[in-house]
C-alpha cells in the first residue's frame, strides 16, 4: 500500500465505499511513513533513522483516504486495492 492508491472498504454502516489513501498515522509512533518498498516505518529515535514498524504495533497503523463523502481513517486490513481509476 503506498500514498495515492485507490481502494475501496466498507464504512461503519457497511456501505461499500472508493477513495484513494492520502496519508499513514499511527497511534504508537510519532512519524510514520511509506517508503519506497511500499513498507510503513517510522522514525526510531534511538537509532535516528527510519526502521520497519515491529509487529506488535502493526494494529496501530491505519490510512487516511480521501472519498466523495470526506476523509475516513482505515486499518489496512480493511483496504481493497483497485487497479485503474475511480
Amino acid at each position: 500500500m503506498i500514498i495515492g492508491d485507490k481502494v475501496k472498504f466498507n464504512n461503519e454502516l457497511g456501505e461499500a465505499v472508493k477513495g484513494e489513501v492520502t496519508e499513514v498515522l499511527s497511534d504508537s509512533y510519532d512519524d510514520v511513513k511509506v517508503n519506497a518498498a511500499g513498507e510503513v516505518v517510522y522514525f526510531s529515535k534511538k537509532t535516528k533513522k527510519y526502521v520497519p514498524v515491529r509487529a506488535k504495533h502493526e494494529d496501530s497503523i491505519f490510512w487516511e483516504v480521501k472519498t466523495d463523502t470526506g476523509v475516513e481513517y482505515v486499518l489496512e486490513n480493511e483496504l481493497e486495492g483497485l487497479s485503474g481509476n475511480l
